[in-house]
């Protein structure tokens, strides 16, 4: 699709991805909010997540300079599963604990065009475990666009980045984008921890969190308009975390994927076949160069086939079928090799009934089988054939109506079920009995969460005051809420069957995941947007969600916490964003502010994990404004300089459970070549 061009036609940014068809994000069938590439420069944030931050019903977590969880609409965590992030469609999380490991996204932020954020569950119309929301970023088209740029960033602790995007274009018909980039930067002490020593002190602590990435993106159409497409990127990434369950660690990544695609006009329609490969190798406990640390080795093949037609003028079907094989493997699982096979199949239905009103239906099933190949420890309570080939199928869908009775006015009217499917770590086994008390084993049973939305959002443009106005509303149950292993409290524990004794002479002892009961989420957003002639620009934006569980854990709401599930504390009420800047010949200067009430982190308490399964804590983090600016100065046209700042107003900032966030200022040399 040429963005640009249907921009201009439009007059705003254009989303694609919700139908197949170019659509303003108020007449998507879902509830969208598009960040453009301008707004990422002028935000002055030189990571997604610190530009997410801003966005009315999303919730972003700091535990670290590089190190940052995501949630929509409630329900974050430290590794958080229930957001899907797409690059150009293409999955980039990490399926082994099906998290968003943010520094491995290889995109540099000047290749960016836009990041749809999109609210609510749509896995029937985007994929794979997409309940929470979907984060598509698309980046600029290596036909139509052209982007050449080098980009220098210097500033506190010794932080500095250098990122370089180039464009080539053979004819008219064929294009290539390469970009690279080299990141480091200082961190607080481990002494500044909360949590000291990290890991019992057997765990050497990085103060330098670092990345580089490469990415290179092509595109070639024929003269008959069959489409070829192929992407690829490499990296690694270093840095302190806090990981699934609030465990604190230093974390290490190196990875590589591949995606190809083939798509054009057929008599039946565009049809499009596309294919991805994803390796991550993760460490945990150390380095790049650790000796001791436990590596995760997880191999994603995803295989996708589409076909959008138009039976009639008012109509528009969408088929698909996806093929996912999932493995992993590594020093964790000695002598193993875990995985699961999926099967699914979608449609998606887009009838214009008239000129004011649309009707979108979309619907997925999804077939998992397990794989296990091994051996299971005598203390697990399953058996090897338990966890090889167990199975389960579960439906998905998206309706939403929209009705534009006026020019301004945009009302739309959606349900959707939602199916999350547990990850690798909660189905299978660990062979790290007599390693810990209690040992944290997969469960081959559990069954996947199901999460309902239903809301009415409405969108009205404000001429007047040269404004959009928009507001959503929604009601959200999930069912069966999944609880990793050792998170549901003292209901996971039994007893090892062996009776063996841990080392300080305890019986050993077993925890599973669990499916621990029904959560409810009721929420609304209301925002405004504007612009005028003057290059002056405003925002503002409030967000209330209000989480009750009806759960097995944390019944007990002292300290220590009964488990590091607790929904109804763990999410701000409350949010304010806003924002105001203005362009005036080469300056351009913008402010943002976030506000957010008060909430309750749950972190593990080291030292406390291994006689225990009571080992959480509850910080309690205060109700806080951060402010963010950015002035930047373009004296020629190729060049820009500008200097950015984080958190101006707070020199530390307790944000999370973890370490203070710290005030960051940033010089920003950019050259367009």
């Amino acid at each position: 699709m040429d963005y640009g061009g249907l921009e201009a036609m439009f007059g705003e940014p254009v989303t694609t991805s919700a139908t197949g068809s170019p659509q303003r994000a108020a007449d998507a069938p879902v509830a969208m909010e598009i960040i453009t590439a301008d707004d990422i420069r002028r935000s002055g944030a030189n990571s997604i997540p610190e530009i997410l931050r801003f966005v009315a019903g999303v919730d972003v977590r700091r535990y670290g300079v590089s190190d940052s969880d995501v949630g929509i609409r409630g329900y974050n965590e430290p590794n958080s599963p229930r957001v899907l992030v797409l690059v150009n469609g293409r999955q980039v999380y990490v399926d082994y604990y099906g998290y968003t490991a943010w520094p491995t996204l290889p995109v540099q932020l000047e290749e960016i065009r836009q990041i749809e954020v999109i609210k609510g569950p749509n896995s029937a119309l985007y994929g794979f475990n997409a309940v929470g929301g979907v984060i598509n970023i698309v980046t600029f088209d290596p036909i139509f666009d052209s982007v050449n740029e080098m980009t220098v960033r210097a500033g506190s602790r010794g932080e500095h980045q250098v990122s370089a995007v180039g464009t080539m274009h053979f004819g008219d018909r064929a294009g290539v984008r390469v970009s690279a980039s080299e990141h480091q930067m200082s961190e607080w002490s481990v002494s500044q921890m909360p949590l000291t020593p990290v890991n019992n002190g057997t765990a050497p602590y990085s103060g330098q969190p670092h990345t580089w990435s490469t990415y290179v993106h092509g595109r070639a159409t024929t003269r008959s308009g069959i489409e070829f497409s192929a992407e690829g990127d490499a990296g690694e990434a270093e840095q302190f975390e806090v990981t699934i369950g609030g465990w604190p660690a230093t974390t290490s990544y190196a990875y590589n994927r591949q995606k190809f695609g083939v798509g054009g006009e057929t008599p039946v329609g565009f049809v499009n076949l596309s294919g991805y490969r994803n390796f991550m190798r993760y460490n945990y406990y150390a380095g790049f160069n650790c000796v001791t640390c436990t590596s995760i080795d997880n191999t994603l093949y995803v295989l996708q086939l589409s076909d959008l037609m138009k039976p009639a003028a008012d109509h528009a079907v969408r088929l698909g079928a996806e093929y996912r094989r999932n493995r992993a493997g590594g020093t964790i699982f000695p002598g193993e090799q875990i995985g699961f096979d999926l099967f699914a199949a979608d449609a998606m239905w887009n009838w214009q009934i008239t000129p004011e009103l649309a009707l979108t239906n979309s619907g997925r099933i999804d077939h998992m089988v397990t794989s296990f190949q091994g051996d299971v420890d005598p203390d697990v309570q399953y058996t090897a054939s338990q966890y090889d080939g167990h199975s389960f199928t579960q439906p998905s869908y998206n309706s939403a109506l929209v009705y534009k009775p006026t020019a301004v006015d945009t009302a739309r009217l959606s349900t959707a079920r939602a199916v999350q499917i547990p990850n690798l770590y909660d189905l299978f086994p660990e062979p790290v009995a007599g390693f810990q008390n209690p040992s944290l084993q997969g469960s081959p049973f559990l069954k996947p969460a199901i999460i309902m939305n239903y809301e009415v959002d409405y969108t009205r443009a404000l001429p007047r005051i040269l404004s959009t106005a928009q507001l959503a509303l929604y009601h959200q149950t999930t069912r069966d809420f999944l609880a990793l292993p050792g998170d549901a409290g003292m209901d996971s524990l039994l007893a090892a069957p062996s009776g063996q004794l841990d080392g300080s002479g305890k019986p050993e002892t077993v925890a599973y995941p669990l499916n621990i009961g029904q959560s409810t989420a009721n929420g609304g957003e209301v925002s405004l947007k504007g612009a005028d002639p003057d290059g002056w620009r405003w925002k503002a934006s409030y967000a209330y969600i209000f989480i009750k569980d009806h759960i097995s854990v944390n019944r007990d709401l002292s300290n220590p916490a009964d488990s590091s599930i607790d929904n109804q504390r763990q999410a701000p009420r409350s949010v304010v964003n806003f924002g105001l800047g203005r362009t005036w010949g080469p300056w351009e200067a913008d402010v943002a502010g976030h506000w957010q009430s008060s909430w309750d982190d749950i972190l593990v308490m080291s030292g406390n994990a291994a006689n225990s399964l009571k080992p959480a804590y509850r910080v309690h983090i205060d109700d806080y404004l951060t402010m963010n600016a950015r002035v930047g100065y373009s004296p020629i046209d190729n060049v820009t300089l500008a200097v950015t700042g984080e958190q101006l107003n707070h020199t530390v900032l307790r944000q999370t459970g973890a370490a203070p966030s710290e005030r960051r200022i940033l010089g920003v040399f950019t050259a367009r070549y």
